[in-house]
């Protein structure tokens, strides 16, 4: 917040200047360079911030940060409108097109770094079909800074649009926006068209594959199906073909995330005052008016989608089923700490894990033994939770995990903060007292350790081994006695009913009584 007010004070600053530098635009200036210069230095000291018990000046000066810039953004309107020197009203606003570029050039420069350094991070941890593995927080800022840039410039743009709605094409030349919001606008536009054909290639390249593992997973769960269940393995197939689409949106992610860095790259072409149309139309066969109408039309593509998020926050206001899709991605983001969404609720985590642990601490030293089970990212919580918990405590303690996303989602995106040396130590603290159930037709939920199936022999040696317990879904393709229609397809969803279920519960309590 305080460096999003200070760049503002500083284009404001920037634009009084040009018509002439009084001393109070000089104190102002430095006032707000000083401000930005702090945002930059407490930015880049993370451990300084991050401290449990950070110290008192630190953190009065973190908090009066903010305050100080929306001061000086009173100061500065104030002075910007009492100013008695003329605006040059048929001019735009001086310095703000070079501003803009710059921001943005930097911005792909710290992309570019950030990519750089993750890549170099992970060069001693490569694995075998995991391309995202280590990159996430590049492809996470790469795709954010897009959108936030092409929500700007298409702001911008439309706010131009309607003011100069009864200009002449000449004043609309003279005050139209800078041109480096034009190139973002073009660069989003295609990297939105390239990223859906490799969307739709991804799609039918590995439509074939995927339906060879679901027919090939089908077969071997339901070798003597009578031929009347024809559709209904038809639809399991389709579900599992559908949860394999998983693995296949991480290069898709990637590619995604690299166009949008490269559309936001062009938008520097901004500071060399070149036009879209001209460049294209000179060293390609694109004409001007074909740039235009792709400008057009990526302007129309952003507002769009801001109309689609919109819509989307109303859906999931009045629809429990979408509700429960965008609950998934708010439990992700708010699990972190404040630092990585400082603009969304608190973390959670901060207070949920020690809620958790203090009443695990006093049901165990009660006399008694528990027994946790976590649907979904429940069970990221129930991890973390493990670690928390002092030796005497866990040893105690039984996990029943079902649609975990820690190895499939976690261990990609975060994998500083999960990755198999974490989940190995959630089963030494726990006895290896872990059972996690999952199946080939979630498409969020997947198996921790090893994917093998019942009756086969698991890919890892040692009790970890012994945690993942697939479970055939549906649990049968006919209709069972007494009912009238077969079991449902659960997919991600919870299923606490299954006997299944149960019979791990059973189990888990079992090595809890014998470990007592």
């Amino acid at each position: 917040m305080a460096a999003a007010f200070a760049a503002l004070n500083a284009i404001l600053l920037t634009a009084r200047a040009a018509a002439a530098a009084s001393p109070v635009i000089v104190v102002l200036a430095t006032a707000t360079g000083t401000t930005l210069l702090a945002c930059v230095a407490l930015l880049c000291a993370p451990p300084v911030i991050d401290r449990p018990a950070p110290h008192r000046r630190m953190d009065g000066a973190i908090r009066a940060l903010p305050k100080i810039s929306w001061c000086l953004t009173v100061l500065v309107l104030m002075f910007v409108l009492l100013s008695p020197e003329p605006w040059a009203a048929t001019a735009a606003l001086p310095g703000y097109g070079a501003t803009v570029a710059w921001v943005l050039s930097v911005q792909t420069a710290i992309l570019v770094a950030l990519g750089v350094v993750a890549l170099m991070r992970r060069r001693g941890d490569r694995r075998p079909g995991e391309p995202l593995r280590g990159v996430g927080a590049p492809v996470i800022a790469a795709v954010a800074t897009g959108l936030a840039v092409a929500f700007a410039s298409d702001l911008v743009h439309q706010s131009a649009d309607l003011l100069d709605r009864h200009a002449s094409a000449a004043e609309r030349l003279a005050t139209s926006p800078p041109l480096t919001y034009t190139w973002a606008i073009l660069g989003f536009f295609l990297a939105v068209v390239a990223a859906l054909i490799v969307a739709g290639f991804t799609i039918l390249a590995s439509r074939r594959a995927r339906n060879t593992e679901a027919r090939a997973i089908v077969q071997r769960d339901f070798p003597n199906a009578p031929p009347d269940a024809a559709p209904r393995l038809d639809q399991v197939r389709t579900a599992i073909a559908k949860a394999r689409f998983t693995e296949r949106l991480e290069p898709l992610t990637l590619a995604y995330a690299v166009l949008f860095a490269l559309g936001l790259a062009t938008s520097t072409l901004g500071l060399l005052q070149l036009h879209p149309g001209e460049v294209l139309d000179r060293y390609t066969v694109i004409p001007v008016g074909l740039v235009t109408f792709l400008v057009t039309m990526g302007s129309y593509a952003v507002a769009a989608l801001f109309l689609g998020l919109v819509i989307g926050g109303i859906f999931a206001y009045r629809t429990p089923e979408f509700r429960r899709y965008v609950g998934v991605l708010w439990d992700l983001g708010t699990f972190w700490p404040r630092a990585a969404h400082p603009f969304a609720p608190p973390c959670y985590a901060e207070r949920a894990v020690p809620e958790l642990s203090r009443r695990i601490t006093y049901l165990v030293e009660s006399g008694q033994a528990v027994l946790l089970t976590g649907h979904s990212h429940g069970s990221v919580l129930l991890a973390v939770t493990v670690l928390q918990l002092p030796g005497r405590i866990s040893q105690r303690v039984a996990l029943l995990t079902y649609g975990s996303p820690l190895r499939r989602l976690h261990t990609h995106l975060f994998p500083a903060y999960v990755d198999q040396a974490v989940l190995h130590e959630v089963g030494q603290r726990l006895d290896w007292r872990w059972v996690n159930l999952w199946r080939d037709t979630d498409p969020i939920g997947s198996w921790i350790f090893s994917p093998h199936r019942p009756g086969e022999q698991p890919t890892v040696a040692g009790p970890a081994g012994a945690v993942d317990r697939r479970l055939r879904d549906p649990s049968e393709v006919v209709v069972p006695p007494g009912d009238s229609v077969p079991p449902p397809v659960m997919g991600h969803g919870p299923d606490e009913s299954d006997e299944r279920f149960r019979e791990a519960v059973r189990e888990l309590t079992r090595r809890l009584r014998a470990h007592a």
